[in-house]
């Protein structure tokens, strides 16, 4: 069973909040092979010789970037279910690795290694584990960390110790480098401050959210706000309602999460436990979201409307980044449209909503499913 999944290290994602930078790359939707590389994983090993120590690291850093993959591609919950392979399984999950910074002294070996599984030794691993994963990446959602105090709302000011929280949490995780559906953490430098208020997110104001999307290159922006509340009863104490607020109409927002904390807990250690709570949980919706379903497959007819064939070679690459399209024969293609015939796995409401983060929309009009690109 799993008893951790922190294996290998995270890369920070900001500087320290309110210092000027350059806004963090964000994750590209990632193919396949992306999905299946865990990379960074850092070795610092010591044995009899440095030899001995280089083997040491490999077999480490297969099992720490396998255990990552599992997070990346499993629920939370599922994960404990995962089985653990023996060192020599391993070897044979990994179809090749690459080692970079390289330093061997005397017994020591220190490096960074990069470890490519295999795809479809990987999915029988788990499918004869009966453990679902989802494969499908998205782009990034910029996370805007709103704390309310008595003072007033809180965003951008150092002493937020909700945006502390949600940096520790997303480092801890590794959403913001590791996962399907990247989170970041906007910098708060002197392009951000300007650009919304914390009162001006909380009403989520669409085009100053925006502005901070394109900034960072993010799919979307979600508003994390934290309303404190004290505790009834003899013990006192306090609590946090979190509400999780994404603007348009499109979203269904959830209730607010109340996350209470014990008797002379503090207030950061309580924060701290609403954020790793939040920061999982919309993790662990989206990987719900697009499970590949071996159980439900169907067939669409659908049509591309194309305005060039330029545009229809970036549809094609953004359809082979999804996994649930088992199979696609084009019937028909023109300069204004294109007919296809899919084979999926899943519902057509999961199969929308991931080739969403690919861009693209998939509607049903009179019977007709069609296909076009979202506008960015």
């Amino acid at each position: 069973m799993f008893c951790s999944l922190a294996a290998g290290p995270v890369l920070a994602q900001v500087q320290p909040y309110g210092q000027p930078g350059r806004a963090p790359a964000p994750q590209k939707v990632a193919g396949v092979q992306d999905i299946y590389t865990i990379r960074d994983i850092m070795a610092d090993e010591t044995a009899e010789t440095a030899i001995a120590a280089r083997d040491l690291a490999l077999v480490n850093a297969r099992r720490a970037g396998f255990l990552r993959l599992m997070r990346r591609l499993l629920l939370q919950e599922d994960r404990a279910r995962a089985p653990i392979p023996a060192d020599d399984q391993l070897a044979d999950l990994v179809s090749n690795f690459e080692v970079a910074d390289e330093k061997s002294s005397g017994q020591r070996y220190l490096a960074r290694l990069t470890m490519r599984f295999d795809a479809d030794k990987v999915r029988a691993l788990l499918r004869q584990a009966n453990i679902g994963f989802s494969e499908s990446a998205g782009r990034a959602t910029l996370v805007l960390p709103v704390l309310d105090t008595p003072d007033g709302q809180l965003l951008w000011e150092e002493n937020n110790e909700w945006h502390a929280a949600l940096s520790s949490a997303i480092e801890e995780t590794g959403a913001a480098r590791d996962r399907l559906l990247p989170d970041l953490l906007p910098l708060g430098d002197f392009l951000d401050v300007p650009a919304i208020t914390a009162q001006q997110a909380v009403r989520l104001e669409q085009a100053r959210l925006d502005i901070l999307s394109r900034r960072y290159g993010a799919e979307e922006a979600v508003v994390l706000h934290a309303v404190q509340s004290p505790l009834s009863g003899p013990g006192g104490g306090i609590a946090f309602e979190i509400s999780q607020r994404r603007p348009g109409d499109h979203w269904e927002m959830p209730p607010p999460e109340r996350i209470q904390g014990a008797c002379d807990e503090p207030f950061a250690a309580v924060l701290r436990r609403a954020a790793l709570l939040i920061v999982n949980r919309m993790q662990d919706d989206w990987t719900r979201q697009t499970l590949l379903d071996f159980s439900a497959q169907g067939s669409l007819e659908v049509t591309a409307m194309l305005s060039s064939l330029t545009e229809w070679r970036e549809i094609q690459k953004r359809l082979a980044g999804l996994p649930m399209i088992r199979q696609m024969e084009l019937r028909a293609l023109s300069v204004t449209g294109a007919q296809m015939q899919w084979l999926y796995l899943g519902t057509p409401e999961k199969l929308s909503a991931a080739l969403g983060q690919q861009g693209l929309a998939l509607t049903e009009e009179a019977g007709q499913w069609r296909l076009s690109r979202i506008s960015q």
